[in-house]
Protein backbone atom coordinates (compact mmCIF):
# COMPACT_ATOMS: atom_id res chain seq x y z
CA UNK A 1 0.00 0.00 0.00
CA UNK A 2 1.26 3.62 -1.18
CA UNK A 3 1.32 6.03 2.08
CA UNK A 4 2.69 9.37 2.69
CA UNK A 5 2.67 11.51 5.58
CA UNK A 6 0.55 14.64 5.52
CA UNK A 7 -0.35 17.24 8.79
CA UNK A 8 -3.63 18.59 9.27
CA UNK A 9 -4.38 22.24 10.86
CA UNK A 10 -3.40 21.45 13.81
CA UNK A 11 0.49 20.84 12.86
CA UNK A 12 -0.31 16.61 13.82
CA UNK A 13 0.79 14.09 11.00
CA UNK A 14 -1.42 11.61 9.81
CA UNK A 15 -1.13 8.68 7.16
CA UNK A 16 -2.99 9.55 3.99
CA UNK A 17 -3.82 6.31 1.38
CA UNK A 18 -2.77 7.37 -1.57
CA UNK A 19 -5.73 7.39 -3.89
CA UNK A 20 -4.50 5.06 -6.58
CA UNK A 21 -4.67 2.59 -3.96
CA UNK A 22 -8.47 0.31 -4.67
CA UNK A 23 -10.03 -0.60 -1.03
CA UNK A 24 -10.36 -4.10 -0.38
CA UNK A 25 -13.80 -3.34 0.98
CA UNK A 26 -16.03 -0.71 1.19
CA UNK A 27 -19.09 -0.33 3.15
CA UNK A 28 -21.91 1.94 4.42
CA UNK A 29 -22.58 2.83 8.19
CA UNK A 30 -26.20 2.56 8.28
CA UNK A 31 -26.39 5.04 10.91
CA UNK A 32 -24.36 7.66 10.08
CA UNK A 33 -24.11 6.88 5.81
CA UNK A 34 -20.78 7.74 5.91
CA UNK A 35 -19.13 5.15 3.38
CA UNK A 36 -15.96 3.70 5.07
CA UNK A 37 -12.42 2.20 3.30
CA UNK A 38 -10.78 -0.90 4.41
CA UNK A 39 -7.20 -1.02 2.22
CA UNK A 40 -6.32 -3.80 4.38
CA UNK A 41 -6.94 -7.29 6.33
CA UNK A 42 -6.18 -5.17 9.58
CA UNK A 43 -8.34 -2.36 8.24
CA UNK A 44 -11.09 -4.74 7.62
CA UNK A 45 -10.57 -6.32 11.33
CA UNK A 46 -11.29 -2.45 12.61
CA UNK A 47 -13.26 -1.54 10.56
CA UNK A 48 -16.30 -4.20 10.16
CA UNK A 49 -15.59 -6.98 12.31
CA UNK A 50 -16.22 -7.15 16.39
CA UNK A 51 -16.39 -10.43 19.00
CA UNK A 52 -19.57 -11.56 19.86
CA UNK A 53 -19.25 -14.36 22.18
CA UNK A 54 -22.91 -15.43 20.79
CA UNK A 55 -20.79 -16.78 17.68
CA UNK A 56 -18.14 -19.40 19.31
CA UNK A 57 -15.11 -18.85 17.84
CA UNK A 58 -15.77 -16.92 14.60
CA UNK A 59 -15.91 -12.83 14.86
CA UNK A 60 -19.33 -11.29 12.74
CA UNK A 61 -19.74 -7.99 11.19
CA UNK A 62 -20.93 -4.75 13.15
CA UNK A 63 -24.53 -3.35 13.65
CA UNK A 64 -24.86 -1.18 11.23
CA UNK A 65 -23.25 -2.13 8.76
CA UNK A 66 -24.65 -2.18 4.87
CA UNK A 67 -22.69 -3.80 1.96
CA UNK A 68 -23.83 -3.09 -1.87
CA UNK A 69 -27.22 -1.65 -0.30
CA UNK A 70 -27.26 -5.06 1.76
CA UNK A 71 -27.71 -5.15 5.34
CA UNK A 72 -24.93 -7.21 6.73
CA UNK A 73 -24.72 -6.67 10.02
CA UNK A 74 -24.58 -10.03 12.66
CA UNK A 75 -22.62 -12.22 9.66
CA UNK A 76 -20.06 -15.05 10.56
CA UNK A 77 -16.36 -13.89 9.52
CA UNK A 78 -14.93 -16.94 8.49
CA UNK A 79 -11.37 -16.65 8.27
CA UNK A 80 -9.14 -17.46 5.21
CA UNK A 81 -5.88 -18.64 5.16
CA UNK A 82 -2.77 -19.11 2.89
CA UNK A 83 -1.37 -22.59 4.15
CA UNK A 84 1.47 -21.98 2.77
CA UNK A 85 2.84 -18.94 4.39
CA UNK A 86 0.32 -19.99 7.42
CA UNK A 87 -1.02 -15.88 7.01
CA UNK A 88 -4.41 -15.29 7.44
CA UNK A 89 -5.06 -13.38 4.27
CA UNK A 90 -9.05 -12.88 4.12
CA UNK A 91 -12.31 -13.54 5.64
CA UNK A 92 -15.55 -15.07 4.21
CA UNK A 93 -18.62 -13.41 5.54
CA UNK A 94 -22.18 -15.90 5.45
CA UNK A 95 -25.61 -15.35 6.83
CA UNK A 96 -26.11 -18.54 8.73
CA UNK A 97 -29.80 -17.76 9.18
CA UNK A 98 -30.76 -17.37 5.48
CA UNK A 99 -29.42 -19.46 2.06
CA UNK A 100 -27.38 -16.16 0.91
CA UNK A 101 -24.52 -15.52 -1.96
CA UNK A 102 -21.08 -15.56 0.41
CA UNK A 103 -18.99 -12.45 0.50
CA UNK A 104 -15.37 -12.94 0.28
CA UNK A 105 -13.04 -10.35 1.71
CA UNK A 106 -9.39 -11.40 -0.17
CA UNK A 107 -8.71 -15.08 -0.62
CA UNK A 108 -7.70 -18.44 0.94
CA UNK A 109 -8.52 -21.94 2.42
CA UNK A 110 -11.66 -21.29 5.12
CA UNK A 111 -9.77 -22.30 9.29
CA UNK A 112 -10.45 -22.64 12.20
CA UNK A 113 -8.69 -22.85 15.07
CA UNK A 114 -5.62 -22.49 12.89
CA UNK A 115 -2.61 -20.93 15.56
CA UNK A 116 -3.83 -23.94 17.96
CA UNK A 117 -0.95 -25.75 19.03
CA UNK A 118 -1.54 -29.11 21.03
CA UNK A 119 -4.50 -30.62 18.65
CA UNK A 120 -4.97 -34.16 19.04
CA UNK A 121 -6.32 -34.48 15.48
CA UNK A 122 -7.42 -32.79 12.73
CA UNK A 123 -10.62 -32.73 10.52
CA UNK A 124 -11.19 -32.28 6.93
CA UNK A 125 -14.82 -31.72 5.98
CA UNK A 126 -17.47 -30.64 4.02
CA UNK A 127 -20.57 -29.59 6.24
CA UNK A 128 -20.44 -26.16 7.29
CA UNK A 129 -22.36 -26.66 10.07
CA UNK A 130 -20.02 -29.04 11.12
CA UNK A 131 -17.42 -26.98 10.50
CA UNK A 132 -18.67 -24.01 13.03
CA UNK A 133 -19.51 -26.79 15.63
CA UNK A 134 -15.39 -27.85 15.51
CA UNK A 135 -14.34 -24.32 15.83
CA UNK A 136 -16.59 -23.83 18.89
CA UNK A 137 -15.04 -27.28 20.38
CA UNK A 138 -11.44 -26.16 19.73
CA UNK A 139 -10.86 -28.40 16.83
CA UNK A 140 -8.44 -27.67 13.87
CA UNK A 141 -10.74 -28.22 10.81
CA UNK A 142 -10.24 -27.38 7.34
CA UNK A 143 -13.58 -27.06 5.15
CA UNK A 144 -13.83 -27.14 1.53
CA UNK A 145 -16.89 -28.19 -0.56
CA UNK A 146 -15.21 -30.91 -2.04
CA UNK A 147 -14.51 -33.03 0.63
CA UNK A 148 -11.18 -34.79 -1.24
CA UNK A 149 -9.74 -30.97 -1.64
CA UNK A 150 -10.66 -30.36 2.14
CA UNK A 151 -8.30 -34.24 3.28
CA UNK A 152 -5.41 -33.04 0.78
CA UNK A 153 -5.35 -29.68 2.33
CA UNK A 154 -5.51 -31.22 6.10
CA UNK A 155 -3.08 -34.03 4.91
CA UNK A 156 -0.24 -31.23 3.37
CA UNK A 157 -0.41 -28.90 6.07
CA UNK A 158 -0.48 -30.54 9.43
CA UNK A 159 1.55 -32.79 11.45
CA UNK A 160 1.82 -35.87 10.13
CA UNK A 161 1.95 -37.74 13.47
CA UNK A 162 -1.37 -36.80 14.18
CA UNK A 163 -4.59 -38.54 13.11
CA UNK A 164 -6.89 -37.26 10.28
CA UNK A 165 -10.24 -37.37 10.19
CA UNK A 166 -12.48 -37.05 7.21
CA UNK A 167 -15.87 -35.89 8.51
CA UNK A 168 -18.62 -36.04 5.52
CA UNK A 169 -21.84 -38.08 4.80
CA UNK A 170 -19.88 -38.46 1.10
CA UNK A 171 -18.99 -41.89 -0.01
CA UNK A 172 -14.89 -42.51 -0.17
CA UNK A 173 -13.08 -44.58 -3.26
CA UNK A 174 -10.03 -44.31 -1.05
CA UNK A 175 -9.14 -43.19 2.74
CA UNK A 176 -12.27 -44.66 3.68
CA UNK A 177 -11.01 -45.91 7.15
CA UNK A 178 -10.48 -41.74 8.02
CA UNK A 179 -14.54 -41.48 7.24
CA UNK A 180 -16.27 -40.59 10.32
CA UNK A 181 -20.35 -39.83 8.97
CA UNK A 182 -21.65 -36.70 9.89
CA UNK A 183 -25.06 -36.00 8.50
CA UNK A 184 -25.54 -32.48 6.81
CA UNK A 185 -28.04 -31.09 9.89
CA UNK A 186 -25.93 -31.73 13.43
CA UNK A 187 -27.86 -29.77 15.67
CA UNK A 188 -29.27 -33.02 17.38
CA UNK A 189 -25.92 -33.82 18.44
CA UNK A 190 -24.41 -32.69 21.70
CA UNK A 191 -21.32 -31.21 21.98
CA UNK A 192 -20.56 -34.33 24.08
CA UNK A 193 -21.32 -36.83 21.25
CA UNK A 194 -19.87 -35.08 18.33
CA UNK A 195 -16.48 -34.86 20.97
CA UNK A 196 -17.04 -38.67 21.51
CA UNK A 197 -17.58 -39.62 17.93
CA UNK A 198 -14.22 -37.93 17.11
CA UNK A 199 -12.14 -39.45 20.09
CA UNK A 200 -13.26 -42.89 19.06
CA UNK A 201 -12.37 -42.13 15.67
CA UNK A 202 -8.72 -40.96 16.18
CA UNK A 203 -7.92 -43.64 18.52
CA UNK A 204 -8.85 -46.63 16.08
CA UNK A 205 -6.67 -45.07 13.34
CA UNK A 206 -3.54 -44.08 15.78
CA UNK A 207 -1.11 -47.26 14.39
CA UNK A 208 -1.62 -50.33 17.39
CA UNK A 209 1.67 -49.75 19.07
CA UNK A 210 0.75 -46.35 19.85
CA UNK A 211 -2.81 -47.63 21.54
CA UNK A 212 -1.16 -50.00 23.28
CA UNK A 213 1.94 -49.44 24.83
CA UNK A 214 2.54 -49.59 28.38
CA UNK A 215 5.79 -47.51 28.60
CA UNK A 216 8.11 -45.43 26.36
CA UNK A 217 11.60 -45.87 26.08
CA UNK A 218 14.09 -42.62 26.34
CA UNK A 219 17.14 -42.70 24.89
CA UNK A 220 19.41 -38.61 24.84
CA UNK A 221 20.95 -37.64 21.95
CA UNK A 222 24.35 -37.89 23.08
CA UNK A 223 23.83 -41.37 23.00
CA UNK A 224 22.66 -42.06 19.56
CA UNK A 225 25.18 -42.07 17.22
CA UNK A 226 24.91 -40.33 13.95
CA UNK A 227 24.81 -41.69 10.23
CA UNK A 228 24.11 -40.93 6.87
CA UNK A 229 22.23 -42.28 4.64
CA UNK A 230 23.66 -45.31 2.76
CA UNK A 231 21.97 -45.43 -0.94
CA UNK A 232 21.44 -48.49 -3.19
CA UNK A 233 20.76 -45.36 -6.16
CA UNK A 234 22.59 -41.96 -4.64
CA UNK A 235 19.60 -39.86 -4.19
CA UNK A 236 17.16 -42.31 -5.15
CA UNK A 237 17.08 -45.03 -3.79
CA UNK A 238 17.83 -45.82 -0.30
CA UNK A 239 18.96 -48.92 1.37
CA UNK A 240 16.98 -50.12 4.63
CA UNK A 241 14.02 -47.65 3.59
CA UNK A 242 10.76 -48.90 1.64
CA UNK A 243 10.48 -46.91 -2.54
CA UNK A 244 7.27 -46.76 -3.80
CA UNK A 245 6.56 -46.44 -7.94
CA UNK A 246 3.52 -45.32 -9.01
CA UNK A 247 2.13 -44.53 -12.48
CA UNK A 248 -0.27 -44.76 -14.61
CA UNK A 249 -0.66 -47.75 -17.74
CA UNK A 250 1.51 -47.74 -20.14
CA UNK A 251 4.35 -45.89 -19.14
CA UNK A 252 6.85 -49.20 -18.39
CA UNK A 253 7.14 -49.53 -14.08
CA UNK A 254 7.87 -52.79 -14.38
CA UNK A 255 10.19 -52.71 -17.13
CA UNK A 256 12.26 -49.64 -15.47
CA UNK A 257 12.43 -51.99 -12.26
CA UNK A 258 14.05 -55.13 -14.25
CA UNK A 259 16.54 -52.44 -16.11
CA UNK A 260 17.15 -50.85 -12.35
CA UNK A 261 18.04 -54.49 -11.46
CA UNK A 262 20.44 -54.76 -14.25
CA UNK A 263 22.66 -52.28 -12.97
CA UNK A 264 22.22 -53.46 -9.53
CA UNK A 265 23.40 -57.31 -10.33
CA UNK A 266 25.98 -55.93 -12.87
CA UNK A 267 27.43 -53.48 -11.03
CA UNK A 268 26.71 -51.28 -13.97
CA UNK A 269 25.96 -46.95 -14.40
CA UNK A 270 22.11 -45.45 -13.09
CA UNK A 271 20.43 -43.25 -15.69
CA UNK A 272 21.88 -39.96 -14.40
CA UNK A 273 25.03 -41.63 -14.69
CA UNK A 274 26.43 -42.76 -11.10
CA UNK A 275 27.91 -45.91 -10.69
CA UNK A 276 26.24 -48.78 -8.84
CA UNK A 277 28.73 -49.25 -6.01
CA UNK A 278 26.04 -51.45 -3.95
CA UNK A 279 26.39 -54.49 -6.44
CA UNK A 280 24.21 -57.63 -5.16
CA UNK A 281 21.50 -60.15 -5.67
CA UNK A 282 17.67 -59.09 -6.11
CA UNK A 283 14.50 -61.35 -4.91
CA UNK A 284 11.34 -60.37 -6.99
CA UNK A 285 7.63 -61.12 -5.67
CA UNK A 286 5.42 -60.72 -8.57
CA UNK A 287 1.79 -61.37 -8.95
CA UNK A 288 1.15 -59.88 -12.17
CA UNK A 289 3.75 -61.03 -14.58
CA UNK A 290 4.58 -64.63 -15.44
CA UNK A 291 8.48 -65.36 -14.58
CA UNK A 292 9.34 -67.59 -17.87
CA UNK A 293 7.73 -65.62 -20.49
CA UNK A 294 7.80 -61.92 -19.72
CA UNK A 295 10.15 -61.28 -16.39
CA UNK A 296 13.42 -63.60 -17.25
CA UNK A 297 12.84 -62.34 -20.99
CA UNK A 298 12.92 -58.37 -20.37
CA UNK A 299 16.14 -59.19 -17.34
CA UNK A 300 18.11 -60.24 -20.64
CA UNK A 301 16.93 -57.81 -22.39
CA UNK A 302 18.20 -55.45 -19.79
CA UNK A 303 21.58 -56.77 -19.46
CA UNK A 304 20.99 -58.06 -16.35
CA UNK A 305 23.27 -61.13 -14.49
CA UNK A 306 20.17 -63.60 -14.15
CA UNK A 307 22.38 -65.56 -11.56
CA UNK A 308 21.93 -63.07 -9.00
CA UNK A 309 18.03 -62.87 -9.44
CA UNK A 310 15.11 -65.00 -8.08
CA UNK A 311 11.73 -64.91 -7.39
CA UNK A 312 9.08 -65.87 -4.87
CA UNK A 313 6.97 -68.93 -6.30
CA UNK A 314 5.28 -70.15 -3.49
CA UNK A 315 6.25 -71.68 0.11
CA UNK A 316 5.58 -75.32 1.23
CA UNK A 317 3.54 -77.00 3.67
CA UNK A 318 4.55 -78.86 6.52
CA UNK A 319 4.40 -81.75 3.92
CA UNK A 320 6.72 -80.61 1.95
CA UNK A 321 3.77 -79.89 -1.07
CA UNK A 322 3.86 -76.37 -3.25
CA UNK A 323 1.00 -73.64 -2.02
CA UNK A 324 0.63 -70.26 -3.21
CA UNK A 325 2.69 -68.06 -1.37
CA UNK A 326 0.25 -66.05 1.46
CA UNK A 327 1.83 -62.60 2.62
CA UNK A 328 -0.58 -62.18 5.20
CA UNK A 329 1.79 -65.37 7.03
CA UNK A 330 4.76 -65.87 4.85
CA UNK A 331 6.34 -62.75 4.19
CA UNK A 332 8.44 -63.31 7.98
CA UNK A 333 9.78 -65.66 6.09
CA UNK A 334 11.55 -63.45 3.64
CA UNK A 335 13.97 -62.81 6.63
CA UNK A 336 15.24 -66.58 6.64
CA UNK A 337 16.14 -66.17 2.72
CA UNK A 338 17.78 -63.06 3.86
CA UNK A 339 19.85 -64.36 6.58
CA UNK A 340 21.08 -67.14 4.42
CA UNK A 341 22.02 -64.36 1.67
CA UNK A 342 23.12 -61.29 3.24
CA UNK A 343 24.07 -59.98 -0.42
CA UNK A 344 20.41 -59.13 -1.07
CA UNK A 345 20.07 -55.34 -1.67
CA UNK A 346 16.82 -55.25 -3.58
CA UNK A 347 12.92 -56.46 -2.74
CA UNK A 348 10.87 -55.78 -5.61
CA UNK A 349 7.34 -56.27 -5.19
CA UNK A 350 4.60 -55.97 -8.53
CA UNK A 351 2.23 -54.84 -6.98
CA UNK A 352 2.85 -53.40 -3.73
CA UNK A 353 -0.74 -53.87 -2.79
CA UNK A 354 -0.51 -57.78 -3.27
CA UNK A 355 1.78 -57.57 0.24
CA UNK A 356 -1.67 -55.95 1.72
CA UNK A 357 -3.61 -58.33 4.10
CA UNK A 358 -6.98 -56.89 4.00
CA UNK A 359 -8.54 -53.53 2.34
CA UNK A 360 -5.61 -51.48 0.52
CA UNK A 361 -7.65 -48.09 1.54
CA UNK A 362 -7.59 -48.81 5.36
CA UNK A 363 -4.31 -46.77 6.93
CA UNK A 364 -4.34 -49.87 9.90
CA UNK A 365 -4.18 -52.96 7.28
CA UNK A 366 -1.52 -51.16 5.13
CA UNK A 367 0.22 -50.84 8.10
CA UNK A 368 -0.23 -53.98 9.96
CA UNK A 369 1.07 -55.64 6.88
CA UNK A 370 3.98 -53.68 5.74
CA UNK A 371 5.56 -52.38 8.89
CA UNK A 372 7.11 -55.57 9.66
CA UNK A 373 8.85 -55.39 5.81
CA UNK A 374 9.86 -51.86 6.43
CA UNK A 375 11.31 -52.79 9.72
CA UNK A 376 13.05 -55.85 8.20
CA UNK A 377 15.16 -53.88 5.15
CA UNK A 378 15.79 -51.31 7.73
CA UNK A 379 17.11 -54.02 10.34
CA UNK A 380 19.09 -56.13 7.35
CA UNK A 381 19.96 -52.85 5.08
CA UNK A 382 18.26 -53.48 1.77
CA UNK A 383 15.97 -51.56 -0.40
CA UNK A 384 12.19 -52.44 -0.43
CA UNK A 385 10.89 -51.02 -4.29
CA UNK A 386 7.16 -51.43 -4.39
CA UNK A 387 5.26 -50.94 -7.57
CA UNK A 388 1.65 -49.27 -7.97
CA UNK A 389 -0.85 -47.20 -9.78
CA UNK A 390 -1.95 -43.50 -9.58
CA UNK A 391 -5.60 -43.64 -8.21
CA UNK A 392 -9.01 -42.80 -10.54
CA UNK A 393 -9.47 -38.79 -10.98
CA UNK A 394 -6.46 -37.16 -8.94
CA UNK A 395 -4.17 -36.09 -12.06
CA UNK A 396 -3.08 -32.68 -10.85
CA UNK A 397 -2.63 -33.57 -7.28
CA UNK A 398 0.39 -33.34 -5.58
CA UNK A 399 2.26 -36.41 -7.07
CA UNK A 400 2.76 -38.46 -3.22
CA UNK A 401 -1.16 -37.86 -2.87
CA UNK A 402 -1.91 -39.76 -6.24
CA UNK A 403 -0.69 -43.22 -5.02
CA UNK A 404 -3.95 -45.49 -5.49
CA UNK A 405 -5.12 -46.94 -2.08
CA UNK A 406 -4.53 -45.86 1.98
CA UNK A 407 -1.81 -42.62 2.46
CA UNK A 408 -0.11 -45.01 4.61
CA UNK A 409 1.82 -46.37 1.37
CA UNK A 410 3.13 -43.02 1.08
CA UNK A 411 3.71 -42.38 4.90
CA UNK A 412 6.11 -45.59 5.28
CA UNK A 413 7.61 -45.14 2.32
CA UNK A 414 10.64 -42.41 2.43
CA UNK A 415 10.78 -42.36 -0.99
CA UNK A 416 8.36 -41.90 -3.68
CA UNK A 417 8.95 -42.15 -7.74
CA UNK A 418 6.00 -41.40 -10.21
CA UNK A 419 6.31 -42.15 -13.94
CA UNK A 420 4.24 -40.90 -16.46
CA UNK A 421 4.43 -41.36 -20.48
CA UNK A 422 4.74 -38.04 -22.41
CA UNK A 423 3.01 -38.73 -25.55
CA UNK A 424 4.22 -35.49 -27.85
CA UNK A 425 8.10 -36.32 -26.75
CA UNK A 426 7.80 -39.72 -27.36
CA UNK A 427 9.14 -40.75 -24.28
CA UNK A 428 8.74 -41.47 -20.31
CA UNK A 429 9.89 -40.10 -17.64
CA UNK A 430 10.48 -40.94 -14.34
CA UNK A 431 10.48 -38.02 -10.96
CA UNK A 432 10.55 -38.38 -7.26
CA UNK A 433 7.44 -37.24 -6.00
CA UNK A 434 8.58 -37.49 -2.56
CA UNK A 435 11.86 -38.15 -0.53
CA UNK A 436 12.67 -37.80 2.66
CA UNK A 437 15.99 -38.12 1.97
CA UNK A 438 16.94 -35.85 -1.48
CA UNK A 439 15.99 -33.61 -3.18
CA UNK A 440 12.96 -33.66 -5.40
CA UNK A 441 14.21 -31.22 -8.40
CA UNK A 442 15.05 -33.17 -12.07
CA UNK A 443 13.60 -36.67 -13.76
CA UNK A 444 15.13 -39.20 -15.85
CA UNK A 445 13.99 -39.66 -19.58
CA UNK A 446 13.52 -43.28 -20.88
CA UNK A 447 11.73 -44.91 -23.74
CA UNK A 448 10.70 -48.78 -23.89
CA UNK A 449 11.83 -50.55 -27.00
CA UNK A 450 11.45 -53.59 -28.53
CA UNK A 451 14.22 -56.74 -27.97
CA UNK A 452 14.40 -60.22 -29.22
CA UNK A 453 16.57 -62.68 -26.78
CA UNK A 454 17.48 -65.79 -26.60
CA UNK A 455 17.38 -65.98 -30.61
CA UNK A 456 13.61 -65.94 -30.80
CA UNK A 457 11.34 -64.48 -27.41
CA UNK A 458 10.32 -60.60 -28.64
CA UNK A 459 10.37 -58.48 -25.31
CA UNK A 460 11.06 -55.34 -24.16
CA UNK A 461 13.95 -53.29 -22.51
CA UNK A 462 14.30 -49.97 -21.26
CA UNK A 463 16.39 -47.71 -22.84
CA UNK A 464 17.35 -44.62 -20.56
CA UNK A 465 17.55 -41.12 -22.08
CA UNK A 466 19.58 -39.26 -19.66
CA UNK A 467 18.27 -36.50 -17.33
CA UNK A 468 15.53 -33.65 -17.32
CA UNK A 469 15.36 -30.89 -15.22
CA UNK A 470 11.95 -29.84 -13.49
CA UNK A 471 9.84 -30.64 -10.21
CA UNK A 472 8.04 -33.78 -9.99
CA UNK A 473 4.30 -31.92 -10.21
CA UNK A 474 5.46 -29.98 -13.17
CA UNK A 475 6.81 -32.40 -15.26
CA UNK A 476 3.76 -34.76 -14.65
CA UNK A 477 1.26 -32.00 -14.83
CA UNK A 478 3.27 -31.30 -18.88
CA UNK A 479 3.18 -34.56 -19.18
CA UNK A 480 -1.15 -34.98 -18.80
CA UNK A 481 -1.69 -32.01 -20.51
CA UNK A 482 0.65 -32.98 -23.44
CA UNK A 483 -2.02 -36.01 -23.73
CA UNK A 484 -4.87 -34.35 -23.38
CA UNK A 485 -4.14 -31.51 -25.80
CA UNK A 486 -2.64 -34.32 -28.46
CA UNK A 487 -6.36 -35.62 -28.29
CA UNK A 488 -8.13 -32.59 -28.26
CA UNK A 489 -5.83 -31.42 -31.50
CA UNK A 490 -7.02 -34.44 -33.17
CA UNK A 491 -10.23 -34.27 -32.43
CA UNK A 492 -10.43 -30.48 -33.74
CA UNK A 493 -8.36 -31.51 -36.86
CA UNK A 494 -11.20 -33.99 -38.02
CA UNK A 495 -13.92 -31.74 -37.16
CA UNK A 496 -12.36 -28.32 -39.17
CA UNK A 497 -11.93 -31.20 -42.24
CA UNK A 498 -15.31 -32.24 -41.98
CA UNK A 499 -16.66 -28.83 -41.82
CA UNK A 500 -15.35 -27.39 -45.02
CA UNK A 501 -14.62 -30.70 -46.94
CA UNK A 502 -18.53 -30.10 -48.22
CA UNK A 503 -17.93 -26.65 -49.33
CA UNK A 504 -16.42 -24.51 -51.06
CA UNK A 505 -15.90 -22.12 -48.38
CA UNK A 506 -17.70 -20.99 -45.28
CA UNK A 507 -17.88 -17.55 -43.28
CA UNK A 508 -15.59 -17.14 -40.85
CA UNK A 509 -18.24 -16.12 -38.86
CA UNK A 510 -20.25 -19.51 -39.47
CA UNK A 511 -17.03 -21.32 -38.78
CA UNK A 512 -16.93 -19.98 -35.20
CA UNK A 513 -20.27 -20.28 -33.97
CA UNK A 514 -19.99 -24.15 -36.16
CA UNK A 515 -16.96 -24.40 -33.47
CA UNK A 516 -19.10 -23.11 -30.49
CA UNK A 517 -21.79 -25.24 -31.28
CA UNK A 518 -19.58 -28.55 -31.22
CA UNK A 519 -18.07 -27.25 -27.73
CA UNK A 520 -14.30 -27.13 -29.01
CA UNK A 521 -11.82 -24.77 -28.23
CA UNK A 522 -10.81 -21.68 -31.08
CA UNK A 523 -7.53 -21.50 -29.85
CA UNK A 524 -7.19 -25.37 -30.34
CA UNK A 525 -9.09 -24.92 -34.00
CA UNK A 526 -6.52 -21.66 -34.89
CA UNK A 527 -3.35 -23.95 -34.43
CA UNK A 528 -5.03 -26.63 -36.14
CA UNK A 529 -5.84 -24.49 -39.30
CA UNK A 530 -2.22 -23.24 -39.48
CA UNK A 531 -1.05 -26.85 -39.69
CA UNK A 532 -3.81 -27.55 -42.36
CA UNK A 533 -2.92 -24.55 -44.12
CA UNK A 534 -6.50 -23.22 -44.30
CA UNK A 535 -7.01 -20.16 -46.75
CA UNK A 536 -8.38 -17.23 -45.20
CA UNK A 537 -9.82 -14.78 -47.86
CA UNK A 538 -12.49 -11.98 -48.86
CA UNK A 539 -14.55 -13.20 -51.67
CA UNK A 540 -14.75 -9.66 -54.56
CA UNK A 541 -17.85 -8.17 -53.37
CA UNK A 542 -17.89 -9.22 -49.79
CA UNK A 543 -16.81 -7.53 -46.33
CA UNK A 544 -16.26 -10.67 -44.64
CA UNK A 545 -13.33 -13.33 -44.35
CA UNK A 546 -13.86 -16.80 -45.23
CA UNK A 547 -12.04 -20.15 -44.39
CA UNK A 548 -11.02 -22.45 -47.65
CA UNK A 549 -9.76 -26.35 -46.97
CA UNK A 550 -6.76 -27.14 -49.46
CA UNK A 551 -7.79 -28.96 -52.36
CA UNK A 552 -5.44 -31.78 -51.33
CA UNK A 553 -7.62 -32.57 -48.24
CA UNK A 554 -11.22 -32.57 -50.04
CA UNK A 555 -11.28 -35.99 -50.27
CA UNK A 556 -10.10 -36.90 -46.92
CA UNK A 557 -13.36 -37.11 -45.93
CA UNK A 558 -14.09 -40.21 -47.59
CA UNK A 559 -10.76 -42.02 -46.57
CA UNK A 560 -10.98 -44.31 -43.42
CA UNK A 561 -10.37 -42.47 -40.49
CA UNK A 562 -7.57 -44.07 -38.88
CA UNK A 563 -6.10 -42.83 -41.87
CA UNK A 564 -6.63 -38.95 -41.91
CA UNK A 565 -3.58 -38.28 -39.54
CA UNK A 566 -1.51 -38.94 -42.57
CA UNK A 567 -2.49 -35.98 -44.97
Amino acid sequence: MNIKPSWDSTGDMFEEIDPKQKPIFSHTHGYTKNVVHSYSIQDFDLNVLVQNEDKGNFRTVADETTFNKRDISGYKAIPLFDLESSQLTGYQLLNTKKKSQPIKVGAGIPVCNFSKCNSSSFIATDNLSLFFRLSQLNYIAVFHSQIHTAFELVNNYFDDQKPRIIATNKSLDYNSDLKVHFDSDVSNLSDQQIESILSGKAIEIQPSEVKHSTAIQIVNMSDIQAQPITWLWDGWLPLGKMTILAGAGGCGKTNLSLALIATITTGGVFPDGSQCSNVGKVLIYSTEDDPADTLKPRLIANGADINKVSIISGRTNEKGELEPFDPAQDFPKIEEYIKLNPDVKLLMIDPIISAVSGDMNKANDVRRSLQPLVDLANEYKFSVLGITHFSKGSAGSTPADRIIGSQAFTALARMAWSAAKREDEGDCILVRAKSNNSILEGGIRYQIESETVLDHIETTKTVWLGTIEGTAKELLNEAETSENYSSAFDEAKDFLIDLLSPVESMASKEVKQQVKDAGLSMRTIERVSAELKIKRFRPQGESSWHWKLPDILKDVPQILPEHKQHY
